[in-house]
């Protein structure tokens, strides 16, 4: 009898929950912010190799902090760019 008791109040508490509505909102991204960046896969021998690989790998890095701030203005404005 307790069980039951115990059961009651969550069977009654679903008959009585308000209906939900999903809504899906639609992001306009454009394509080329989705591409990945390239990263450079050679191999430094000298100093200077050294250098231009840092350059290339710098270079990589602010194309994806800059897509990632063009994603975030995306989201924040709720729809286009």
């Amino acid at each position: 009898m307790r069980r039951l008791i115990l059961l009651l109040p969550i069977f009654l508490m679903a008959c009585a929950a308000p209906t939900t509505e999903t809504i899906y909102i639609e992001r306009d991204v454009p394509p080329d912010l989705l591409v990945p960046c390239v990263v450079s896969d050679r191999q430094a021998e000298t100093w200077r190799e050294v250098a231009v690989l840092a350059t290339e790998h710098l270079n990589t890095a602010q194309c994806a902090n800059a897509k990632i701030e063009a994603l975030a203005q995306i989201f924040e404005k709720g729809g286009k760019a």
